[in-house]
């Protein structure tokens, strides 16, 4: 194989597509720094795959594409195409030449294509694997690489032989099979930990199954005769029950007459004891209302005499107040004197203040400052206008020497501005008819783009739109699916379980199963019945054990199966013969009552679908349960119902008849025989309506698909024209750029010309107008320098007299603003004084308002309070009076009901004790009677609940035996049971699963062990594998580096060292070196030169162990010196026909040995270009001249 050609077009500075062609041997490339020459061995890994731009000297991809000059503008897309000889088929493809194509735009899409063909980054590099070519293999070689090897740790150098080894898939499968062993390991301490649990469960169940096993036994014995004795203890209990309720009538009547005479003593003693209670609060009011007139009689008294004594001293008090009221009058008229004359005062300073005020501001009006300041600010603006006149004076002058020159260039110019007028006017001709061309084909190829983006757009959003399409569909067909193979599942589980009648117990289970062999099994109770969702459990839980009572046509298919049940020991069944069943139904009058409570659900039996067959079957079962909503209703509905009826609530729960309860939950709730018969029902409807929808979404789903495929083979065709299209206009668009920027840069040369040439012409014919205006510039600007000049001299005089008037108004003002600030003091003082007596003469005026109110009180009348004293006491005297004879007659009558009361009482005792002895006797009847109802209930409870029969089947099955000897006997087998002590009756079913669970687990637990063995047993053959390997390719590196390294340096040796030879795996690489005419020694110890040789001589040995066909040296021998250089060069052509060189080198001694010989330049700023040379035929055509 070999390299043909290289084609970049847009890749960093080569902004031109150049094709530079490869030929056999060796092909230089040389150029100045910065001239691109290692844009061409980036360009190579670039296009066979390289994805960093920092590899590449850029932040980002993008950086590869050109991105302008100064006289060019950036390109949009960089492309690189590389072609191989692939005739010996070297690379593992059938074409025998391969095209390797690369772009990348600038909005960031990017394609890579083999012959032409649209390929992804991953097939590339397929194609290069186990080639010894790619982007980082020895075929490229740069002089970083060469470092690399010299700098390099022992251990980091190892991977360099490792990479010629060819050990990379080892080393990832050994990864891979380190992974799998340590979740092999994982799996092993799961089923290790869970086999340990295990472990401690098997025996101690093994010993629970046999126990239980004896258990069942010995309770199957206990139960049947615990049957009888329920049996023969109801009997003796019904029989005393119907005597009790005899004599119970009789004494209820008794209790009823004597609660009469009770109730009427009762009634006549509450009437006197409401009397009595009467009198005695009137005689409490009547004591209260004496008490407080005593009180009042009392106060009043005092009053009387409070008021005489307060009539003596009033005298006194006057004479007091008229002393002090003249006093306050005679301080308040002093007061009131001095007010007016502070008053007086105030205004008096106010006004001397006011007149040093308006004597200050009339001074300072007048103060001279003002008038220097304008004179200063005068003399400032003459100063600036004189300076401003001397300099126009001195441009004046300048510039009559300036005009006398600038006559003489304006003929000069004048000539040549006119001949570049002409030679613009063409050019402008020129460039306006570039830029219409231009724009017409811009015109076209936008249009052209236009229609390809709009055909693309709807491509994509169709195809956007499909693929949404397709997920969505397809998410809901997975999901179908996923839902369709769940129930199903669910549905075989239960289907398997019902056929198998799992959940039974053993004699149904066992019966069932054979029932082919019997005529007349019509099937169990659960599978004849039907009940809605909400009612299952209501139903579950009446039935209880009954659900798997076998339903047969008569008595004699019921013997012969209990016949074949007894005979082959496989369990008890419960029969129910349809000719000798019968109902079971409330009274009309319970219904009744029942419908009437809250809560009521309906009677069990008419909740209950079944065929008309078996109506007798559930109405014997069922016909006397009512459903109820829940506990709460329950138990008033129980209490409504004289406990005389079993009621089922919809969650379990039962008040049974007597008025027990039972209630709670199970752990398998809901789960019930029913619900499963339901649920199957139910499952295999959803199956069926799963399955059609499942078909129909996969038919739309493989419709969306196929739609897709071509909606994306179309769209693939419509990118490949949106981009060659987008790429036609932007070259249109670049070329009409450079055309307008030519047209407007030749139009504004012309402007500027035209500029000029009209300044110029002006110039020539005003030039004399302007020498005369100068020169009577000049003089004006001298006069106008003398006048400004006397002008500063007087006004500088001026401003000398005006400061001295200054200082004497300033001391002027000084002074009367000090008289102001005293007088301003005064007035201050002054009305602080006038406010402290205007305050004094409101309190005194406030004191004598005080005393003249208080001799205003002393003096009113006191005559209307002695009378109206008087007339008080002597209506308080006469209601005392009236108060004690009432008292007095509430007193006696209630001496005579407290007797009265007595009496009644008496009597009253009597009767409740006669009705008292009336009541225990009837209680005590109705606690037997009570206690046989709870007996009755608890045996029938007892024979329904835990032997799950009724009275009447048990009967017909009872033992012969006396009752006195089946409780000996049960007394013996409880003996046994208690014997046997505690029972996990789970252990037997427990047993089998965890025993079958074990072996499982055992059986897994070598499969991992196994899977380890294999796995460490592949992990060391991969070592092996490895270690031969590397020590082979060790070897053979190390023989050729020596040789290698002789022709390289003329002599000495080198050789290749293992830093640990014992651990392949992990040894590092030394290279110890002795150039000639020195000693051995560590290659980090050997001089630059000889650092580069030496690692050259490496790569050349790796180049002789694992051969490429080209490799491409990027200034390997940079650091040599010229003699190495030579002994490089030719080592390149011993060896050039098996592999074909391509070098980029500053270096001369290479460029001669060079077959074909590239220089890259800039011939234009920032965009390289090559030129070749055929060294060879140079050679050659020297050789025959």
């Amino acid at each position: 194989m070999k390299l043909k050609t290289l084609e970049i077009g847009g890749f960093k500075s080569f902004a031109d597509r150049t094709k530079i062609e490869f030929m056999p041997g060796i092909t230089g490339v040389v150029g100045p720094n910065g001239s691109g020459k290692s844009n061409i061995i980036e360009s190579i890994r670039w296009v066979m795959g390289e994805q960093s731009a920092k590899g590449l000297r850029g932040d980002k991809m993008s950086d590869v594409i050109f991105g302008g000059t100064a006289q060019r503008a950036p390109l949009n897309r960089a492309e690189v195409s590389i072609t191989f000889d692939n005739t010996d088929h070297y690379l593992n493809s059938e074409y025998s030449e391969i095209r390797i194509t690369r772009t990348l735009y600038r909005n960031g899409d990017s394609r890579y294509q083999i012959n032409g063909t649209t390929v992804r980054l991953k097939d590339i590099h397929e194609l290069f694997m186990d080639s010894g070519l790619g982007r980082e293999s020895f075929s490229i070689i740069s002089q970083g690489r060469v470092e690399s090897i010299f700098s390099a740790k022992p251990e980091d150098r190892r991977t360099i032989i490792e990479d010629v080894a060819g050990v990379y898939k080892y080393k990832q499968n050994k990864d891979k099979a380190e992974k799998e062993l340590t979740g092999v390991q994982e799996n092993l301490n799961r089923v290790q930990d869970i086999l340990y649990e295990l472990e401690g469960r098997v025996e101690p169940l093994a010993e629970q199954s046999a126990k239980a096993q004896d258990y069942l036994e010995t309770k199957k014995q206990f139960d049947k005769l615990d049957q009888s004795r329920l049996v023969l203890e109801l009997t003796d209990w019904y029989n005393e029950q119907t005597e009790i309720a005899r004599e119970l009538a009789g004494a209820e009547q008794a209790s009823d007459e004597q609660a009469k005479v009770v109730n009427q003593q009762t009634d006549s003693l509450t009437a006197m004891k409401d009397e009595r209670t009467q009198t005695e609060t009137a005689r409490q009011e009547a004591q209260d209302k004496l008490l407080a007139l005593t009180t009042a009689v009392e106060q009043l008294s005092g009053e009387q005499k409070l008021q005489a004594e307060r009539s003596a001293n009033r005298s006194n008090a006057t004479r007091e107040l008229k002393a002090q009221i003249a006093q306050v009058e005679s301080r308040l008229a002093d007061l009131q004197v001095t007010e007016a004359t502070r008053q007086k005062k105030v205004a008096s300073q106010k006004a001397t203040a006011d007149e040093l005020r308006l004597q200050i501001t009339e001074l300072t009006a007048s103060h001279p400052r003002q008038q220097e300041a304008a004179v200063s600010e005068e003399i400032e603006q003459v100063r600036a206008n004189l300076v401003d006149a001397m300099q126009a004076l001195t441009t004046a002058k300048n510039q009559q020497s300036y005009l006398a020159q600038e006559h003489e260039r304006n003929d000069a110019e004048s000539a040549r501005l006119q001949q570049r007028s002409t030679l613009l006017d063409e050019q402008i001709a020129t460039a306006t008819a570039n830029v219409t061309a231009a724009q017409a084909e811009v015109d076209e190829a936008t249009t052209v783009l236009a229609d390809e983006q709009a055909e693309f757009v709807r491509l994509q959003t169709a195809g956007k739109e499909l693929e949404a399409k397709s997920q969505a569909q397809r998410q809901e067909w997975f999901s179908k699916m996923e839902e369709d193979q769940r129930l199903s599942t669910r549905l075989q589980s239960l289907s398997r379980l019902s056929e198998n009648y799992d959940g039974y117990f053993q004699g149904v289970r066992n019966l069932m199963k054979a029932k082919d062999n019997f005529q007349g099994i019509h099937g169990v109770l659960a599978e004849l019945i039907s009940v809605e969702t909400p009612h299952q459990t209501a139903i579950e839980t009446a039935l209880g054990g009954a659900l798997q009572n076998v339903v047969v046509t008569d008595e004699q298919v019921g013997k012969q199966a209990i016949r074949y049940l007894t005979e082959h020991r496989l369990g008890r069944v419960t029969f129910l013969p349809l000719s000798t069943i019968r109902s079971r139904e409330l009274q009309p009058g319970q219904i009744q009552t029942a419908q009437s409570q809250p809560g009521f659900i309906g009677i069990a039996a008419d909740l209950v679908k079944t065929d008309v067959t078996y109506n007798t079957v559930v109405k014997n079962l069922l016909g006397t349960t009512v459903i109820a909503k829940s506990m709460d209703e329950a138990v008033p509905m129980a209490r409504a119902l004289q406990q005389r009826v079993r009621i089922v609530t919809l969650d379990g729960q039962v008040m049974n008849a007597g008025g027990s309860m039972t209630g709670g939950a199970n752990r398998n709730q809901g789960n019930g025989l029913l619900s499963q018969q339901n649920e199957v029902e139910t499952l295999t409807a959803q199956v069926a309506t799963l399955h059609d929808e499942t078909a129909i979404l996969e038919r739309q789903v493989r419709e969306i698909d196929a739609e897709l495929q071509n909606v994306t083979a179309s769209f693939n065709e419509q990118q490949a024209k949106v981009l060659a299209a987008n790429e036609r206009a932007q070259q249109a668009t670049a070329k009409l750029q450079v055309a307008e920027e030519r047209l407007t840069q030749v139009q504004k040369e012309k402007m500027a010309l035209s500029y000029e040439f009209n300044v110029s012409s002006s110039g020539t014919a005003d030039h004399e107008t302007m020498v005369a205006e100068n020169a009577s510039e000049v003089t004006n600007l001298t006069e106008k320098q003398a006048k400004l000049q006397a002008q500063l001299a007087e006004l500088t005089d001026e401003r000398t007299e005006l400061l001295a008037r200054i200082s004497d108004a300033d001391t002027e003002l000084t002074e009367l603003r000090a008289e102001l600030a005293t007088a301003q003091a005064n007035v201050q003082a002054a009305q602080v004084r006038h406010e402290d007596i205007v305050e004094q003469i409101e309190a005194e005026q406030a004191r004598l308002n005080n005393y003249q109110q208080q001799m205003t009180d002393l003096t009113s009348d006191q005559s209307d309070v002695q009378q109206r004293l008087s007339a008080e006491l002597a209506t308080a005297n006469a209601d005392k009076e009236a108060t004690t004879e009432l008292l007095s007659d509430l007193t006696e009558k209630l001496t005579d009901l407290n007797e009265r009361i007595n009496v009644a009482e008496g009597m009253l005792v009597q009767a409740q004790e006669a009705q008292t002895d009336a009541m225990s006797t009837l209680s005590k009847l109705s606690g037997r009677q009570g206690e046989l109802r709870a007996a009755i209930q608890n045996g029938e409870r007892a024979l329904e609940e835990t032997y799950d029969t009724s009275f009447e089947f048990a009967k017909a099955e009872m033992s012969d035996m006396p009752i006195d000897s089946i409780r000996t006997q049960l007394k013996l087998l409880k003996q046994g049971l208690a014997e046997i002590g505690n029972v996990n009756l789970n252990a037997i079913e427990e047993y089998a699963e965890v025993k079958e669970r074990y072996d499982f687990l055992t059986q897994q637990q070598t499969d991992l062990i196994d899977a380890q063995d294999n796995l460490r047993q592949t992990m060391s053959e991969m070592d092996e594998e490895v270690e031969t390997r590397f020590k082979e390719t060790f070897d053979a590196i190390a023989a050729h580096f020596s040789e290698i390294f002789v022709k390289m340096f003329g002599g000495g040796q080198a050789k290749l060292e293992l830093t640990d030879p014992e651990h392949l795996l992990t040894t590092g690489v030394d290279i110890k070196a002795q150039p000639p005419g020195k000693k051995f020694q560590q290659m980090s110890l050997l001089s630059g030169g000889e650092k580069a040789l030496t690692a050259i001589s490496l790569l050349f040995a790796i180049l002789e162990v694992r051969p490429v066909p080209f490799a491409v040296l990027d200034e390997t021998e940079a650091a040599l010196d010229e003699a190495n250089v030579d002994r490089f060069a030719r080592y390149l052509h011993e060896v050039n026909d098996r592999t074909q060189f391509i070098v980029i080198t500053h270096r001369k001694g290479t460029m001669t040995n060079a077959d074909v010989l590239y220089g890259v330049t800039m011939q234009e700023p920032g965009v390289s270009t090559m030129v070749s040379v055929n060294l060879q035929e140079l050679d050659n055509t020297l050789a025959e001249n």
